[in-house]
């Protein structure tokens, strides 16, 4: 029951999505700007780019994913559709891993178009199994934050504003494991410390999985 529940959430929501395409697309043009921005801002250099691209990976990901998760739940106010699924019977979890699946889903799509687009400008070789090992971790612990605090923030007039103060400062460990385990993979001689970066990032994914799920009813209650 709770699978078939989260999968005809997410399935609602890939429908609504494909209909009209609003949110992937908005989301990949702003993501591949800000890579667009940072590719001529920098003077990027062969001794300098196996460090400085991987930092613009994410903050291209991570800027353009809080357009992703503010967005979802804010289109399901918007249609009237949140108060449906509240008063429908529902475990409070369910709808927190819908929402978490719908928004990795959303996010794996924009991934898709932007690494191709970041090996052009970077040159640096992503599209291997092991950093894509380490994009999919990385786009798990965005956005099981990102769901919890974008219901969290989601009554407040000031949304836009509040999301990215109450999300950030907790996503720090995931920032700096996800900046770190991608600097190893492409620029080994580049990377700093011995830190197992991909362990943490997959202990990270669990403990912020489970606080939302354990969390998500105190947070409608809000």
């Amino acid at each position: 029951m709770f699978l078939s529940q989260v999968a005809t959430i997410v399935r609602k929501d890939l429908l609504l999505e494909f209909r009209r395409c609003e949110l992937v697309i908005s989301t990949l043009v702003f993501a591949l700007l800000i890579l667009v921005v940072f590719n001529f801002a920098f003077d990027l250099r062969a001794s300098n780019l196996g460090t400085v691209g991987p930092g613009a990976l994410w903050v291209a990901v991570f800027f353009a994913g809080i357009l992703n998760v503010g967005r979802t739940l804010l289109l399901e106010r918007e249609r009237g559709g949140w108060e449906g699924l509240l008063l429908a019977p529902l475990e409070p979890g369910v709808l927190y891993i819908a929402k978490l699946v719908g928004n990795i889903v959303f996010m794996a799509l924009v991934e898709t178009l932007l690494l191709p687009a970041f090996v052009a400008l970077y040159n640096l070789p992503v599209l291997n199994p092991r950093v894509i090992w380490i994009v999919a971790l990385g786009t798990v612990g965005f956005a099981a934050v990102g769901t919890l605090f974008s219901a969290l923030s989601a009554n407040s007039r000031a949304r836009e504003v509040m999301l990215p103060l109450l999300l950030f400062p907790v996503l720090v460990p995931v920032i700096i494991a996800t900046v770190r385990a991608t600097t190893e993979r492409v620029a080994p001689n580049a990377a700093m410390g011995t830190a197992p970066w991909a362990s943490l990032l997959v202990t990270f994914d669990v403990l912020f999985i489970l606080g939302g799920y354990l969390l998500f009813d105190q947070v409608l209650e809000e």
